[in-house]
Parts: C-alpha cells; sequence; structure tokens
C-alpha cells in the first residue's frame, strides 16, 4: 500500500498557474519593518499554559509602559512585545531577567527573517556574584575572564571594585539556559 501511494505522488505535477511566483507588494514596508525592529520575542521558560492575560498586566506594570506597549500573541506561548522606542526595548532588555509567577521570561531581539517556526530562546541574561576572590583577584579583568567562561560576557559591574566594599563582585553574564550553572571555587 505505501508504494502505491508513493508512486501515486511521483505523478502529481503543478499546473501553469501553480507554478506563478507570487507577488507581494507592501506598501508600508518601512513601517513595517521599524515596528519588528522595536521588538521584543518572549516565551516563558515552563511547559504549563500560563494566564497571558496577567502576564501582559503585570509585565506593562513592571515595565511602566501601560497601553503604550503592545503586547500581541504570535505563537505557541510566544508573544511579541512592541515598544514605541528603542530605549524601551533596549531598557527591557538591559534590565532582565524578567519573571513570571515564578517562571523566566526568555526575550529574543527580532531579526530579518524571524518567524515562529525558527525562533529559539537559548540564553538569558543574569547578574552572576562572585563571593571569596583573593583580594589581589578583585579586578575587572578577573571579572571579565570569568564572566566568559561562563557564558557570553555582557558587563562587569565596576563598583565593587570602586567602592568601601569588597565582599563580591559583580558581572552579568548571557547563560546558555541549556547547561546547568557552575560553582567554582578558586584556589
Amino acid at each position: 500500500m505505501e508504494q502505491a501511494v508513493i508512486e501515486e505522488l511521483q505523478n502529481l505535477y503543478l499546473t501553469k498557474e501553480e507554478e506563478e511566483e507570487i507577488q507581494i507588494t507592501v506598501q508600508s514596508r518601512d513601517d513595517l519593518l521599524e515596528e519588528c525592529s522595536l521588538s521584543l520575542f518572549g516565551r516563558l521558560l515552563s511547559e504549563r499554559q500560563q494566564n497571558v492575560r496577567a502576564l501582559k498586566s503585570t509585565l506593562r506594570a513592571a515595565w511602566k509602559m501601560g497601553s503604550e506597549l503592545r503586547i500581541v500573541e504570535v505563537g505557541s506561548n510566544i508573544l511579541q512585545f512592541k515598544f514605541s522606542s528603542s530605549y524601551q526595548r533596549d531598557w527591557v532588555e538591559n534590565s532582565g531577567p524578567w519573571n513570571f509567577e515564578n517562571n523566566l521570561l526568555l526575550l529574543c531581539r527580532w531579526r530579518k527573517g524571524l518567524t515562529v517556526k525558527n525562533i529559539v530562546f537559548t540564553h538569558s541574561p543574569f547578574w552572576v556574584q562572585l563571593w571569596g576572590l583573593p583580594f589581589e583577584l578583585m579586578s575587572e579583568e578577573v571579572g571579565q575572564d570569568i564572566g566568559r567562561s561562563l557564558g557570553c560576557l555582557i558587563e562587569v559591574d565596576k563598583r565593587a571594585c570602586q567602592l568601601d566594599q569588597a565582599k563580591f563582585m559583580r558581572i552579568r553574564v548571557d547563560v546558555p539556559i541549556d547547561k546547568p550553572l557552575v560553582e567554582a571555587e578558586m584556589l
């Protein structure tokens, strides 16, 4: 039976009309590109269904953007956050990580060709505290080295090296979410 189906499928051809290319004309292409460039896409790191209405309300309040922020469901558990300015988008992206009901909100910036099918959420930014460093290692360079070993280094908080407090150092790292966090001790 399978062979018969395969033979039938091999005999299918497109008509001339079906082979014609579809011409897409978008009058407002520049507006659409700008709207996309001001977007972040997000998904909660959770297997269970969430109350999307409560999520939207909570994020609007936490981000202090109200109705100015448009939040659109674009796929299965994937939301598009449409901001009014690049400042707003960058602030949300740089002020995380964000969570809702103890579930991490993973964010991804729009890029050309992005679809619900090819969007992947692989990393999340975290502030990591480095405790117990020897005094001679309390430097920005050491913070950078450790940060790069954990993931993609975003920044080293220089205040720990400059303030009257030097109990720990903070680094911001884009951490892969599919790998466990490492606990390391300095020798």
